[in-house]
């Protein structure tokens, strides 16, 4: 008898493009626990370089579109930190490249124990910032 939800349970890692999978190990031959998402022809793949957490993604043609890492509060560049010192205490960060851009991402709790996300450019200017 066959099992007609058979493709259900099928890993997902089958289903990622040979193009997407070459060009994850070219740029990231080290990378270890690779697991994968998949969402509108977007190919994320997260993993781990050093113990930290990484997070890339990829078209289907295997072109990195956008790739995070995960940093320590005292990785951040000065500026960021400084701006940050002022909102509250740094729980963590993250650096962004999209393109030709340099984003970071910074969770921040402020003396309330609310927590907050903030988006900064290169150059340390807030773009955006929300409560989690």
């Amino acid at each position: 008898m066959k099992f007609q939800f058979s493709n259900i349970f099928k890993s997902q890692s089958k289903l990622i493009p040979g193009d997407v999978k070459k060009q994850l190990g070219k740029l990231f031959p080290t990378a270890k626990n690779i697991d994968w998402e998949v969402k509108n022809d977007i190919y994320e793949a997260i993993f781990y370089l050093n113990e930290i957490e990484h997070i890339a993604k990829f078209s289907k043609k295997g072109e990195l579109n956008e790739y995070k890492k995960n940093l320590w509060p005292d990785e951040l560049p000065e500026s960021i930190k400084s701006t940050c010192s002022t909102f509250g205490e740094i729980m963590n960060g993250i650096i962004i490249y999209k393109g030709d851009k340099v984003l970071y991402e910074v969770i921040i709790r402020n003396d309330k124990l609310d927590r907050f996300e903030y988006l900064f450019n290169e150059s340390g200017v807030v773009l955006n910032s929300y409560l989690l």
